[in-house]
C-alpha cells in the first residue's frame, strides 16, 4: 500500500489563534512565518507553549534588534520550512528579561550573544554576569557594541587600542 504523507509546514489557524488567545494578542501569519508578539513578563509562557506545538521543538535562535528606545528580542522555532516567531521588547532604561534556558537549553548561548551585544540581563541564565563574546577588557562602563549610542573609536580609546 503506497500512502502520501502530508505535512503541514506550519502551525493551523486554530492552532495559531489558540495561542494568541492565550496570550490575548493576534498572531501574525504569512507563509512560513507565524508571529506571536508578547508583553515580555510573559515571554518563556509564550516559548513554552510554541515549542509545545507538533514540530517546533526547534528553537533555531533568538535575534536583538536596536529599536532606539528598546531593544526587541525575537525568538525563531523552526519546522521544516516555517518559523513560529515570538517576538517582545525591553526598554533600554531596565534591559532584562526571564531567561528560558532553564526549559529551553539551547537558549543558554543565544542569551549569552545578546546579553553581550545587546546589554540585555537574562534573569536565571547560567551567564549572567559573564561574557561570551566581548574580550575581558571590554569597558563595563561603555555601551553594548550593537546598540545605537556604541561609539567604536570611544570604545577603541577605553580598550587603549589606539
Amino acid at each position: 500500500m503506497n500512502r502520501r504523507i502530508r505535512w503541514r509546514w506550519r502551525p493551523t489557524s486554530e492552532e495559531a489563534k489558540a495561542i494568541g488567545d492565550k496570550f490575548g494578542v493576534a498572531v501574525e501569519s504569512t507563509p512560513g512565518r507565524t508571529v506571536l508578539s508578547v508583553d515580555r513578563a510573559r515571554v518563556k509562557e509564550a516559548c513554552v507553549a510554541v515549542s509545545s506545538l507538533p514540530g517546533y521543538y526547534h528553537l533555531s535562535t533568538i535575534a536583538g534588534a536596536d529599536l532606539g528606545d528598546g531593544i526587541e528580542i525575537t525568538y525563531f522555532f523552526w519546522r521544516g520550512r516555517s518559523f513560529f516567531v515570538v517576538r517582545t521588547s525591553v526598554p533600554k532604561t531596565d534591559p532584562k528579561l526571564d531567561s528560558i534556558s532553564g526549559v529551553l537549553p539551547g537558549a543558554t548561548l543565544y542569551e549569552a550573544e545578546i546579553q553581550d551585544l545587546y546589554g540585555v540581563i537574562f534573569t536565571g541564565s547560567p551567564y549572567t554576569g559573564k561574557r561570551l563574546l566581548l574580550p575581558d577588557k571590554y569597558p563595563a562602563d561603555a555601551p553594548p557594541p550593537f546598540r545605537t549610542e556604541a561609539d567604536p573609536e570611544k570604545v577603541r580609546k577605553l580598550m587603549q587600542l589606539d
